[in-house]
């Protein structure tokens, strides 16, 4: 709440205004159902294992660029997914407006460490593949997931500290 009170503050709003804006929040918060309550507390989890999933998935449908491409080629587009898919992560976990920075702190270790073994597992996956069709197109998967994990957290990296929005609640 502290963070809508300075907003509001910048903003202009009188000081009793904000009270009565923060009691309604406040009271609405507390009478809010059961059930939607029990949602929101498992969302978080939810979100943590979709996101996991659809890293996987993401990672597994990298195979066939992995087999296609080599050099510079390759790593555009590693970049172009990483950063195109990072920035869908991004936009899904700032859009649930109850997790606070503990939250997000463990979202932006764990993510990244996630989508680096997931690419380095997959890159592994894709070069035995190559080894087993002999052909000649081998990847060093360290960089393969280096490249990729970087470009899929550089969304939160840029929103976060670069722009400094800081869109958790902090309470």
């Amino acid at each position: 709440m502290e963070n809508l009170v300075k907003r509001l503050e910048k903003s202009g709003w009188k000081k009793r205004d904000i009270i009565t804006a923060v009691n309604i929040i406040h009271d609405a918060k507390k009478d809010k159902p059961h059930d939607i309550r029990f949602l929101e507390k498992r969302i978080y989890w939810v979100l943590l294992v979709a996101i996991i999933a659809a890293n996987f998935a993401i990672s597994v449908a990298l195979i066939p660029v992995l087999v296609a491409l080599k050099g510079i080629f390759l790593y555009i587009v590693l970049i172009v997914l990483g950063i195109a898919f990072g920035l869908l992560f991004e936009l899904v976990i700032r859009s649930i407006e109850h997790l606070e920075k503990k939250h997000h702190l463990l979202l932006a270790v764990l993510i990244p460490l996630i989508a680096l073994a997931n690419a380095f597992a997959i890159s592994n996956v894709s070069n035995n593949l190559m080894s087993t069709l002999s052909l000649a197109n081998l990847h060093n998967s360290l960089i393969v997931a280096l490249v990729y994990s970087v470009s899929f957290v550089l969304p939160y990296i840029i929103y976060r500290f670069v722009l400094k929005i800081e869109y958790y609640a902090k309470e």
